[in-house]
């Protein structure tokens, strides 16, 4: 019943009802007569509506509640009788000033993920969910202002995801202290060379534990020389995974040096890339990425027009480059990747298949090549195709290909896609 224009909760739905979603309407109030009657309700979501107060006792006869989404309301306080069946607790993105925690939530045994909001965060606040082993935190801090440092009680979750104010320059100075962090995700950061250093420390507070194996940036806006930091600050830490999506660049973009130190991380995604600055070396700009010694790196969305060939101590075993401006140059004379199993470039400016299977040429691993969606034609009077003989996967399909594709194919494929 999402998105009907409801004021309130209608009082002919199935008494069996187990998932009821009502979200996206005008609903302002809740009351006991809304609920008491679903005794078998499990799944609730009241998201993006006008919901200003709430007592939880409008629950007491759902006693196998388990999935609440209470998001984007306008909430700005609560009662504390809570179901202790809930698994899902969505708070987040509402009106509270402060985090809306009291002592029964620890009693919450079974909660997987709780979703809160606040514009202050004291540290006794998360104090009664300390001991709770919690799979997913999401802490909505649009509104967090705070003028000194503070610190928070240590958390237990495997995923934490903290949502900044989406106009404003990062400006968070809090210790957040996480047990047993496995996934970091912080959304809306907004930096310049002044507040990088801010931002950074911020991160290794976060990053400090042997767990955390994947960190994840959104919509974040920054300068090309605090980017180079981010990297250069998190190349030592535990980190495996780090992705990046809807990435913007300002300010200049001059040579940074940056020494890639001994490093655990394997994979480096960058998703969707604004480029503000108009004017600059693009030597600079890839060989930042050239020279990563890591196993997979995923750039797409970007607009990049090139890649340069990375040293020949490269270990890059998997290349995305999806939905870029890179021509039939890309990786020409490239002896370097040896190590290359995987090369992916999907919606690109490719447009000559001779040239691209001498692209091919050195890359002695290579099992697995998609140049889908390009401009690719064969002419038979080109030559010979030389293809690495290792390739047994090659998507060639959405190109202009005609039925010469077949002069030149890779001798071992064994999986094919011409649609």
């Amino acid at each position: 019943m999402s998105n009907m224009k409801l004021t309130h909760v209608p009082k002919n739905l199935p008494p069996k009802t187990k998932i009821l979603d009502m979200s996206q309407n005008h609903i302002s109030e809740l009351h006991i007569s809304d609920m008491s009657y679903l005794s078998g309700l499990k799944v609730l979501r009241l998201s993006h509506n006008r919901i200003w107060c709430l007592d939880f006792r409008i629950f007491k006869f759902n006693q196998d509640l388990e999935y609440l989404d209470l998001s984007h309301n306008q909430l700005q306080n609560i009662s504390c009788h809570l179901v202790t069946s809930l698994k899902h607790l969505d708070l987040s993105f509402n009106d509270f000033d402060v985090l809306p925690i009291c002592k029964e939530f620890g009693n919450l045994t079974q909660l997987h993920f709780l979703g809160l909001s606040a514009t202050k965060v004291k540290p006794l606040d998360l104090l009664p969910i300390a001991h709770l082993h919690l799979n997913y935190i999401l802490l909505d801090l649009e509104g967090y202002y705070a003028k000194e440092t503070e610190s928070l009680p240590i958390l237990n979750t495997k995923t934490l995801d903290l949502v900044f104010h989406p106009n404003q320059l990062f400006s968070v100075q809090v210790n957040i202290l996480v047990n047993s962090l496995g996934c970091l995700q912080l959304t809306n950061i907004e930096l310049n060379d002044g507040n990088c250093a801010l931002f950074t420390n911020f991160l290794l507070g976060l990053t400090r534990g042997p767990t955390l194996l994947n960190v994840t940036l959104r919509h974040i806006k920054t300068t090309w020389k605090c980017l180079v930091e981010i990297f250069r600050s998190l190349w030592p830490k535990p980190v495996e995974y780090l992705n990046i999506y809807n990435l913007t660049i300002f300010g200049k973009i001059d040579k940074e040096d940056i020494h890639y130190s001994k490093t655990t991380l394997k994979a480096l995604k960058i998703e969707h890339v604004k480029n503000e600055v108009f004017l600059y070396s693009q030597t600079v700009l890839y060989t930042i990425f050239s020279e990563m010694n890591i196993m997979m790196l995923t750039i797409s969305d970007t607009r990049f027009i090139h890649m340069l060939c990375p040293p020949p101590s490269n270990t890059f075993k998997f290349f995305n480059f999806t939905q870029n401006l890179f021509t039939d140059s890309v990786f020409q004379n490239c002896s370097q990747l040896v190590r290359l199993e995987t090369l992916i470039l999907r919606k690109n400016k490719l447009e000559d298949l001779y040239k691209v299977s001498l692209m091919t040429k050195h890359m002695t691993s290579l099992e697995i090549l998609d140049v889908s969606g390009n401009s690719l034609e064969y002419d038979r009077h080109d030559g010979d195709c030389t293809w690495v003989g290792s390739i047994v996967v090659l998507n060639l399909s959405s190109n202009i290909l005609a039925e010469s594709v077949f002069r030149c194919l890779p001798p071992k494929v064994k999986v094919l896609d011409l649609h």
